[in-house]
């Protein structure tokens, strides 16, 4: 019986890999366009918001401690806006959440898809996580995985602390150790920190977060009308401000407590109450 089911596992197995490697050239490509369409119309992204529209109170805006900058530079920014640690927090915490929840997919998942041997799912003990984690080492997975699935997470996590209210240089370090708490935490109890993964994630993220993501996002921001078509660029380039707003709304979290330490010295409360 078990023979049996090999091959069908196996083939199941390719035609995820298949289809989820075609999902990203997919998504690489409508990203270079879509940046390049916005280097042709750079005024579409002079009109101001008005704040008294409906999409002033979308989840996007909610869920975003700080509002969308007026123009894209690319230099490290010096907003004396606060920093929302409190609201970082939660969502690292829930991020943490969405990982375990990955991994679990990801041990369903046949080995040809994760990587990730029976007897690898079969030994799962401190011991051998503590082992992991203590030889990291080069993979050998797909390139397009390494580097573009791996880069897009890297810039979902460098989105969310700007929506946060950090500068690129404060997300660039929160996707690191994003990317950390994956690699030395729960993917560490199946196989070793990859250097890849550790190296590709903050910077390949911060360079698409910063160069694609932002003035995308800040060109959606800016529209007077917002389309079916900018909710799901806004959700692509934040999925973990979409799931967290889901997930407190869920909760019955309706406050938002923000405890900020400006750039000055100081430190800043303050309580939101979404109507």
């Amino acid at each position: 019986m078990p023979g049996g089911l090999g091959p069908t596992t196996d083939g199941l197995g390719r035609v995820i890999r298949v289809w989820f490697l075609r999902l990203l050239r997919a998504a690489a490509v409508f990203l270079v366009v879509t940046s390049l369409c916005l280097a042709t119309t750079p005024a579409l992204g002079d009109e101001p918001v008005d704040s008294s529209t409906p999409d002033s109170r979308a989840w996007w805006v909610q869920a975003a401690a700080e509002n969308a900058p007026e123009k894209f530079h690319l230099l490290p920014d010096s907003s004396e806006e606060p920093r929302d640690w409190v609201g970082l927090a939660r969502d690292t915490a829930l991020v943490v959440s969405y990982q375990i929840v990955g991994v679990g997919i990801l041990y369903l998942l046949p080995e040809s898809v994760s990587n990730w041997s029976d007897t690898a799912k079969n030994n799962l003990s401190f011991e051998r996580w503590w082992n992991n984690v203590q030889n990291p080492g080069w993979d050998h997975d797909n390139w397009a995985v390494n580097y573009l699935g791996h880069s897009y997470f890297g810039a979902v996590y460098y989105i969310r602390a700007r929506e946060r209210g950090f500068d690129r240089i404060d997300s660039f370090l929160y996707s690191a150790v994003a990317s950390a708490l994956y690699e030395f935490g729960t993917e560490a109890l199946f196989e070793r920190p990859s250097y890849q993964d550790l190296i590709v994630t903050p910077v390949g993220g911060a360079l698409l977060g910063g160069f694609v993501f932002e003035p995308i996002r800040n060109w959606v921001r800016h529209k007077p009308e917002l389309k079916w078509y900018d909710h799901v660029i806004l959700i692509a380039t934040d999925p973990i401000g979409a799931l967290n707003y889901l997930a407190e709304s869920l909760m019955g979290i309706k406050s938002d407590i923000r405890v900020g330490v400006p750039r000055r010295g100081g430190v800043f409360v303050e309580i939101r109450i979404p109507w």
